[in-house]
C-alpha cells in the first residue's frame, strides 16, 4: 500500500480566520465547532485533517458523509459476532469514532435533519445512546464539528445555524504573490512530501506544544463585570437570540487569550472573537461585525492538499425571512377568468395505494435462533408514508414579473390543488428569493395554508436555479423518492448561482435530483421573442417538458 501523506498545518498559507478558529475549537472542545461557507475547493478538508494531523492519534479525523446511513453514522449490531459467539457485540459509528478529534461534514446543509440534530447534540454533551433491538449503550462522542457549505446551494435553519459556535466565510486568494506561493508549496509538497513535512517538523511541533500548554491556562482567566457587560452590548446590538451567543463570544475570548500568552482578557480580545460568534447568528441585515484580523482574501483550489490555501473572514449570513411576513401579504387582484379552467390531470403520475410489506427482521430472526427460542424468520412491516409528495419549484425571480406571469403560477398552483384534493397527497412550495431559494412551505396536505403561501408569493431578485434544485433535495431528502412528483415552473433564464447559471443548475439537478422519476419542466415563457431555455433544460436534463399553453383545458 502506497504511503499516505498529510500537508503540514503550519505550511498552509493565508486561511488565518479558519485557522485561528480551529485553534480555538481544539483548546476548547466545548466551543461547538465551525461552519465554514465558500466555493468548493477551497482547501477547507485539508486544513482540518491538518491539524489532525499535528495533535496525533489523539485526534481522529473523520469525514461523514452525506449519504451516510443512522447505522453507519450512530452504529449498530455485529450480527458476525452474534452468528459465532452467540453475543452481543456494537459496530462503532462514525460519532464514536470521531471521540476526541474532528467530524468533518462537507455540504453539511444537505445532512438529514435528524441526523443533524443527534450529531450536534452529541457534541455538546459529550456522547449519545444508542438504542439498538432493545440495547442501550452510552457512546462517547466529544469532537469538534467543521461542516462546510455553499450559501447558493441552500441554507441551513436558525435553529442549527446557532448551534455552530462559530463560522468563517472562505474566499479565493486574489492576490498574485499568495497565489504563487500555494501553488508553489504544492509543488515541492507532491515532489518529496518527506522532506516538505520534514521542513516545517519544528514548527509543528512548537504549534502543538502551544496547544497544549494553552488548554491548561485557559481556566485561569477571570471575566470581569465590564467584559461580561460588553458581551451582553455586542449581542444586543445584533439581536441575537437566546444566551448562547454571550457565553460563547467568552469562551472564544478565553481560548484566543491562552492561545496568545496573554494575562488577562481585554475588549480588544473579544473583538477579535466576536465575529466568529455573531456574523451567522446576527440579524441586522445592514450591519455585521467587524474582524481585527487581515483580511486576507484567499482561497486556493484543491482536492489536493497544499493548493487548498484560503483565508477566511466570519461570514455574515442572510437569515430566511419569517414565513408569517409572507402570510400577511394579501393578493393584490383576483385571478383572471381563464384561470378558472381545470387542470390537465395528466401532469400528475399517481403512486400506488400504500400497501403493507413483510419484511425480515434480520436481528431478530439470528437472535432467536442463537437463543434457541425458535428457528423461523421474523418480520416487521412497514407502511408508506404517503403515495404522493407533490413539489412546486416556482421561479419567483424578477424576470416572472413580465407580463404577470407569477399570476399565473400563483393560479396555476391553486387550482392544482383543486383539482387533486386528496388528503393522501402532500404538497410543498420551493421558491426563489433574492440569490438563493427557499422552502416557501413543507409538505402538507392542508390545501388552505398551501393556497396562501402561494398567494403570498412575490416577484423579485435573480434566478438561481442551483440553489432551487438543492434546496427541493433538502425538502426531500426524509422521503421516498418514488413518491416524488416535482413541477419546475420557470422560463429556464439563470442568471446566478456560478460563472455558468444555466451549466451549473444542469450540474445541481444531476447530482442532487438525478434518481428523481416524475420531473416535468413547466415552460413559463411568454412574449414575441423566446429563448427556449425551459425547453433546452428539460431536453437536457431528460425529463417531460410542458408549454404553459398545455395547461389550458377547458371547463
Amino acid at each position: 500500500m502506497k504511503e499516505q501523506f498529510t500537508y503540514p498545518f503550519t505550511a498552509i498559507v493565508g486561511q488565518e480566520d479558519f485557522k485561528l478558529c480551529l485553534l480555538l475549537n481544539a483548546i476548547d472542545p466545548l466551543l461547538g465547532g465551525i461552519l465554514a461557507t465558500g466555493d468548493k475547493g477551497t482547501g477547507k478538508t485539508t486544513t482540518v485533517r491538518a491539524l489532525s494531523q499535528l495533535l496525533g492519534e489523539e485526534a481522529p479525523f473523520v469525514n461523514l458523509p452525506i449519504g451516510a446511513t443512522e447505522d453507519r453514522v450512530l452504529g449498530s449490531i455485529q450480527l458476525e459476532t452474534l452468528l459465532k459467539e452467540s453475543q452481543t457485540s456494537i459496530h462503532r459509528g462514525l460519532l464514536n469514532k470521531a471521540d476526541g478529534g474532528f467530524l468533518y461534514i462537507d455540504e453539511v446543509n444537505l445532512l438529514n435533519d435528524y441526523l443533524m440534530d443527534v450529531l450536534l447534540d452529541a457534541s455538546a454533551s459529550g456522547g449519545y445512546h444508542l438504542e439498538r433491538e432493545g440495547l442501550s449503550e452510552w457512546m462517547s462522542s466529544r469532537f469538534c464539528l467543521v461542516g462546510t457549505m455553499n450559501p447558493e446551494e441552500g441554507s441551513l435553519r436558525p435553529q442549527l445555524l446557532d448551534r455552530f459556535g462559530l463560522s468563517v466565510e472562505i474566499r479565493t486568494p486574489e492576490e498574485v504573490t499568495l497565489r504563487k506561493e500555494i501553488v508553489k508549496r504544492r509543488l515541492q509538497f507532491d515532489s518529496n512530501p518527506k522532506a516538505f513535512i520534514q521542513r516545517f517538523a519544528q514548527e509543528e511541533a512548537l504549534l502543538k506544544g502551544k496547544l497544549i500548554e494553552a488548554r491548561t491556562r485557559i481556566e485561569a482567566y477571570d471575566i470581569p463585570d465590564e467584559l461580561l457587560l460588553y458581551s451582553a452590548e455586542l449581542c444586543l446590538q445584533h439581536k441575537v437570540e437566546g444566551m448562547r451567543a454571550d457565553i460563547l463570544i467568552l469562551k472564544a475570548a478565553r481560548a484566543y487569550a491562552a492561545f496568545i500568552g496573554a494575562t488577562e482578557l481585554t475588549k480588544e480580545t473579544l473583538d477579535k472573537v466576536a465575529p466568529f460568534v455573531l456574523h451567522h447568528r446576527s440579524k441586522n441585515s445592514d450591519e455585521s461585525p467587524q474582524s481585527n484580523s487581515n483580511p486576507d482574501t484567499s482561497k486556493s483550489d484543491t482536492s489536493d492538499p497544499s493548493s487548498q490555501n484560503t483565508s477566511g473572514t466570519a461570514t455574515k449570513f442572510q437569515l430566511p425571512e419569517n414565513v408569517k411576513a409572507a402570510l400577511k401579504t394579501k393578493p393584490k387582484s383576483t385571478l383572471k377568468s381563464e384561470m378558472s379552467a381545470s387542470i390537465d390531470k395528466k401532469l400528475f403520475t399517481h403512486a400506488q395505494q400504500p400497501t403493507e410489506e413483510r419484511k425480515i427482521d434480520v436481528f431478530q430472526t439470528v437472535k432467536k435462533y442463537c437463543a434457541r427460542e425458535a428457528d423461523y424468520l421474523s418480520y416487521k412491516f412497514k407502511r408508506e408514508e404517503s403515495d404522493l409528495h407533490v413539489v412546486f419549484m416556482v421561479d419567483t425571480s424578477a424576470s416572472m414579473a413580465v407580463d404577470k406571469q407569477l399570476g399565473y403560477l400563483k393560479g396555476l398552483l391553486l387550482k392544482t390543488l383543486a383539482a387533486n384534493p386528496r388528503r393522501k397527497i402532500k404538497y410543498a412550495i420551493v421558491s426563489l428569493r433574492e440569490t438563493t431559494a427557499v422552502i416557501s412551505q413543507p409538505f402538507t396536505t392542508n390545501l388552505t395554508l398551501l393556497s396562501e403561501k402561494s398567494k403570498a408569493l412575490k416577484a423579485g431578485g435573480k434566478t438561481n436555479l442551483k440553489a432551487a434544485f438543492v434546496t427541493v433535495a433538502q425538502l426531500i431528502k426524509t422521503v421516498n423518492l418514488k413518491t416524488v412528483q416535482l413541477f419546475v415552473l420557470t422560463d429556464g433564464r439563470a442568471n446566478t448561482g456560478g460563472k455558468q447559471p444555466f451549466q451549473a443548475a444542469i450540474s445541481s439537478y444531476k447530482k442532487f435530483l438525478g434518481q428523481l422519476k416524475n420531473t416535468t419542466v413547466v415552460d413559463t415563457e411568454t412574449g414575441f421573442v423566446k429563448l427556449g431555455l425551459a425547453k433546452k433544460l428539460a431536453e437536457t436534463l431528460r425529463v417531460t417538458y410542458l408549454p404553459l399553453t398545455h395547461l389550458k383545458v377547458s371547463s
